[in-house]
């Protein structure tokens, strides 16, 4: 199976598509920034009791790119995220996709295949995001019991902060397992009537996830080091520079604080551009790939279906939506029989 870095290498169509967005966005953002710091300055000039104001608009610049970053990642850059779990899970499976394609293309093409649009992907991305994290909070309760244990309290608290950060690629795990099913499906060419719906396949998907999630918990604690290590580190040599600049233009205390805190903003700006552009994709190929290799001989546990069903509504959902839904061209990956479940 390839590595994470043999991934990486042969989907950097997708990095550099997301790095070509981010990095237009992030300078059209600093740019906006760089107009709203000669503003302050300007109203610090004119009206020295402008700062409460001042700092208002700043608030509201904030949220408003984040609000802008957030409507095209949903209806811009959703598609090329799947897209881009869609090759990947295609190289695991294979270790190769189609030459002559564009990549980009292809990974689009892939999840019209499994799941006819994105719209389909998106809503069943949400609701697996969900019964996850229900799930994981239930993990964190049984562990409460423990808590007569001395320092017990501290690692319960760090394991469930890296099942937190850990949730968004997890997801996008289980959306891989759906595609792998049906790719499967489509090589064994088995019959139409005895397909399962992309809901069954996300239903087996999570059950295999709470089955195996102490595997899959020491690649995330490794994500969430590796993700909080690098936006430190990117963070630290974006804001010193900026900080910088902001006090070799400043004319006033009171404007050199102004553009302090922009350069703070602008520093979160390029740290959050860099995380998803770069950091957020290859977190994904280390889950998806874990992922696959923990769960590859598991079958799904009724016993632990049936404890989920219990203490998740979302979960209830999926399985709810697994027995109404149409019958499509997906279904259970081949399994190896007799494997016990890991609580």
């Amino acid at each position: 199976m390839m590595s994470i870095v043999q991934l990486a290498m042969r989907t950097l169509p997708f990095f550099v598509f997301r790095i070509a967005v981010y990095a237009v966005f992030g300078l059209v953002s600093l740019t906006f920034l760089g107009l709203m710091i000669g503003l302050g300055i300007l109203l610090f000039r004119w009206f020295e009791f402008a700062s409460g104001f001042f700092l208002l608009m700043m608030a509201g610049t904030f949220f408003g790119v984040l609000g802008i970053l957030r409507f095209i990642e949903r209806y811009f850059l959703y598609m090329v995220k799947v897209g881009h779990i869609a090759v990947v899970t295609e190289l695991l499976r294979t270790g190769k996709v189609p030459e002559g394609k564009n990549q980009i293309e292809f990974g689009k093409d892939q999840v019209k295949n499994h799941f006819g649009s994105a719209n389909v992907a998106f809503v069943l991305d949400k609701i697996v995001y969900g019964a996850v994290r229900q799930i994981q909070r239930w993990l964190m309760q049984i562990g409460n019991f423990f808590n007569f244990v001395p320092g017990a309290q501290k690692v319960i608290r760090i394991v469930s902060k890296i099942m937190e950060v850990s949730l968004r690629y997890i997801d996008e795990a289980v959306l891989s397992y759906v595609m792998l099913r049906k790719s499967d499906m489509d090589d064994q060419q088995t019959d139409p009537l005895e397909r399962d719906s992309v809901w069954k396949s996300a239903f087996d998907g999570v059950v295999l996830y709470a089955q195996s999630w102490k595997k899959i918990g020491m690649t995330a604690a490794g994500i969430v080091a590796g993700v909080y290590v690098l936006n430190i580190l990117v963070f630290l040599i974006a804001v010193f520079p900026l900080m910088a600049i902001g006090t070799a233009v400043a004319s006033s205390a009171g404007a050199g604080a102004v553009i302090g805190y922009f350069a703070i903003i602008g520093a979160y700006i390029f740290t959050s551009m860099f995380k998803r552009a770069f950091v957020d994709p290859l977190a994904m190929i280390a889950m998806v790939r874990t992922y696959q290799i923990s769960v590859s001989e598991m079958e799904p546990s009724i016993d632990l279906q049936q404890k989920l069903l219990g203490v998740s509504s979302k979960f209830k959902e999926l399985f709810n939506k697994s027995k109404g839904a149409p019958v499509q061209p997906v279904t259970d990956a081949p399994v190896s029989k007799g494997v016990t479940p890991s609580t």
